[in-house]
């Protein structure tokens, strides 16, 4: 019994030693957290992507159609995850004016123009912001004729989206404006929602309430209008 006893021991105290020696190596190996950018920081490395791709166009004969998968990447990642992750759930309100995500509330024209101007494009963000949605986006692409897509139902607007390719759409509504966004396999919608007052948020086109209520349907391309990007890249 003596002898049996010790046994036992001895295998309770290695058991021991290999759970807390795999404990050990389990802490080792987990991924250590990064620390969250703040969104001075986030603007900042935007506008140096903005900066490199501006030297990459220079060396390319300036002419930014020969980036364009790089420009699209960029500017679709930035809006759809980089720039809409700090703005999500911000509340919305139809005098929302402001500048920092989570911070105050912000109408749809507003949340527009700050997004651009976060992606260091130079305007002027409260002027846009209360202009009709029609006049924002010939002011930010004066040659691009307005894109009117208001026939056939939601189904058939997506699939319209989805053949003009990946990229960053602006569209009008009735009374509502917000980002389009084809990243190559989905349609998305960001914008700043009215509806039960929901606030910034990234819905699928084909489930946007907001776009099924809406009569009107004026879209209008950044990544691919030349001048846009131009003028963007030149800074």
């Amino acid at each position: 019994m003596r002898y049996l006893a010790i046994v036992l021991l001895s295998l309770s105290i290695v058991g021991c030693q290999q759970s807390k020696s795999k404990q050990i190596s389990t802490q080792q190996n987990s991924p250590k957290r990064i620390p969250e950018s703040t969104y001075a920081e986030m603007k900042d490395s935007i506008a140096a992507g903005r900066q490199r791709l501006s030297a990459k166009y220079n060396e390319s004969g300036s002419d930014p159609i020969r980036l364009h998968a790089d420009l699209v990447d960029f500017w679709v990642t930035n809006i759809s995850n980089t720039l809409f992750l700090k703005w999500e759930n911000t509340p919305w309100d139809f005098n929302g004016t402001t500048a920092i995500p989570k911070q105050g509330t912000i109408a749809c024209g507003y949340f527009v123009t700050t997004v651009l101007r976060d992606m260091d494009l130079k305007i002027n963000r409260t002027k846009l912001a209360v202009c009709p949605s029609s006049v924002m986006m010939k002011t930010l692409t004066p040659r691009q004729s307005l894109m009117n897509l208001s026939y056939g139902n939601l189904s058939e607007f997506d699939d319209t989206l989805k053949s003009l390719g990946k990229g960053v759409y602006i569209i009008g509504l009735d009374f509502h404006t917000g980002f389009l966004i084809n990243d190559g396999k989905d349609n998305w919608f960001i914008h700043s929602n009215y509806i039960r007052r929901q606030g910034v948020t990234k819905e699928p086109v084909s489930n946007s309430i907001a776009l099924r209520s809406s009569k009107t349907k004026w879209v209008i391309s950044l990544t691919r209008d030349r001048d846009f990007m131009q003028k963007w890249l030149k800074g």
